[in-house]
């Protein structure tokens, strides 16, 4: 029998697809590039919601957000949170016999604590998150308990923040076919694409601090991101560009330069890294284990995939199926088409601009019940087939679908609107506060 699995998850904000390795071509990546070749790249990996912290708790407990109460941001007011049975993957490893940390700032419950980690190293800039990483590594030996690190990048969220990296000229920046080529979006992807640069070259830093130590030959690294990039028809919406989330893996004496093309879903990650790390799975899990795809073992493809929304900066509730050619995505409120961030002259310059840019109708300016997507003739989501009548069958099948996820799943949208955190906490003081 073997050392123990070590394990250390890096994830990064933001980012979606946005690396040279998945073909976003200019993009300063040579770190996270070449461990792609390394290892494994899931080239259709997806997250389970285009937002920060919904995404994140389904990740961490492998239960969707309308399912463990994560519906919209954790921080400040929004006030979401686990719920009180919900289990983080620190918690379940904890159990398991790990060493548990935390490095940088965790975006999935209200606070630290509650995700069970033994040790947390704070925040800062990726750069020095990841010396923090490299010191812990620089003391361990093959005879501690196993390890498990999950390690937060806060690049590339906005405003883009970038140490010891110049921004790309405009000029030089090849702008995805999502977004209009205009100068505002050039701008914008400079920033973005030097944030990417700091965040590649620490997690060179950790991957060379994994291959330099003593654990070296017995930890699984992955790579991810929580979804995809902050433009429009990416983040906070339910499109390809929202829900694309990198997914590289290496394992000790796996597989190099693999690239597997099976539908992923970072709602899978949990029972995947349990499986692997031989301990049992919570029975109330919605992901399933591909752990079979890492280690050469039995795995049967998803035939689907499913995503959501609730809330963001507002209630925008919708939920989408992803099969190999359909997307359906259903709305359920008539909110504006495209989220813009409150503060869009200092956090997101570009979202006006490229948002009149794209030059939607104003037939358009509100979700329509319900969107179908051909994605092997429209892989950019541009031409909703929903209302046409030779794709009535198709819809429809997908819809059912659809709502019997929702059932089997719990989702509390079928039952009514859904309030967040920020709802029962105001509602309480409200209720409380007393008559002068």
């Amino acid at each position: 029998m073997g050392n123990p699995l070590n394990i250390v998850v890096v994830i990064c904000h933001d980012l979606g697809q946005h690396v040279g390795c998945y073909d976003a071509r200019g993009v300063s990546s040579e770190h996270i590039d070449a461990f792609a070749e390394s290892g494994i790249r899931f080239e259709r990996s997806f997250c389970t919601a285009p937002q920060c912290s919904p995404s994140r708790a389904a990740l961490w407990t492998g239960r969707y957000p309308h399912a463990n109460g994560v519906v919209g941001l954790t921080h400040a007011g929004f006030a979401n949170d686990l719920h009180p049975k919900e289990k983080h993957l620190a918690q379940l490893l904890r159990a398991g016999g790990y060493e548990t940390h935390l490095f940088g700032v965790q975006h999935e419950a209200r606070n630290a604590e509650r995700c069970g980690h033994e040790y947390r190293h704070g925040g800062g800039p990726c750069a020095a998150i990841a010396e923090s990483f490299s010191d812990l590594l620089a003391s361990r030996s093959a005879a501690d308990r196993p390890l498990f690190a999950q390690v937060n990048f806060f690049e590339p969220h906005r405003p883009f923040p970038h140490e010891n990296v110049e921004s790309l000229s405009p000029d030089r920046v090849v702008v995805p076919a999502y977004l209009p080529d205009i100068p505002e979006a050039r701008a914008d992807l400079a920033d973005y694409e030097a944030s990417i640069a700091s965040a590649d070259m620490a997690f060179g830093r950790i991957v060379e601090s994994v291959d330099s130590s003593a654990i070296a030959d017995s930890t699984l690294i992955i790579f991810t991101a929580d979804h995809g990039a902050p433009f429009p028809r990416a983040k906070m919406t339910l499109y390809d560009p929202g829900i694309e989330a990198a997914l590289l893996v290496r394992m000790p004496g796996g597989p190099a330069g693999l690239v597997r093309r099976e539908m992923i879903s970072n709602v899978d990650v949990l029972p995947t890294l349990l499986d692997l790390a031989g301990l049992s799975c919570p029975e109330n899990l919605h992901g399933r284990s591909f752990a079979g795809l890492i280690s050469g073992g039995d795995y049967i493809p998803n035939d689907v995939v499913y995503a959501e929304k609730t809330y963001h900066t507002y209630y925008d509730p919708m939920r989408a199926i992803r099969t190999e050619r359909w997307k359906l995505i259903a709305n359920f409120e008539c909110a504006p088409w495209q989220e813009t961030s409150p503060d869009y002259l200092n956090n997101a310059k570009g979202y006006p601009e490229i948002s009149k840019a794209l030059h939607v109708s104003s037939a358009n300016h509100y979700h329509p019940p319900f969107e179908l997507y051909d994605l092997d003739n429209d892989p950019h989501e541009q031409h909703n087939l929903a209302e046409e009548s030779d794709k009535k069958s198709v819809r429809d099948e997908l819809i059912r679908s659809l709502r019997s996820w929702m059932e089997k799943t719990d989702d509390p949208l079928l039952d009514g609107p859904m309030a967040q955190g920020a709802y029962r906490h105001r509602m309480a003081e409200f209720k409380t506060s007393k008559t002068q």
